[in-house]
């Protein structure tokens, strides 16, 4: 799967909110702990110049703990999520 944030870093955002509500709410790990811990080091570093609807529902304190737990996730990002979570959990044709 490509990942839009690694070329365009306001994706940084929707990607990390989706993987957080994944981990914390639906026990689903999409990405390695380390990725996720870059992640949030990347928003933290970018912060000011970030950009995205979403960034309110974001603590920088958070953040910089490396966690996303204490998030309230919109329908929006719920929706993406379990999107993602199925398309992770679906095998690919060169599996089959």
């Amino acid at each position: 799967m490509t990942k839009p944030y690694l070329t365009n870093p306001n994706m940084l955002i929707p990607y990390y909110l989706m993987y957080s509500y994944a981990y914390y709410k639906e026990n689903e790990s999409l990405i390695e702990d380390t990725e996720f811990d870059h992640m949030c080091n990347s928003i933290v570093e970018k912060w000011d110049t970030l950009t995205h609807w979403h960034k309110p529902l974001i603590n920088l304190e958070s953040l910089k703990a490396g966690t996303g737990y204490d998030i309230k996730y919109p329908n929006r990002v719920i929706a993406a999520a379990k999107s993602l979570i199925k398309l992770h959990n679906t095998p690919s044709t060169t599996e089959i």
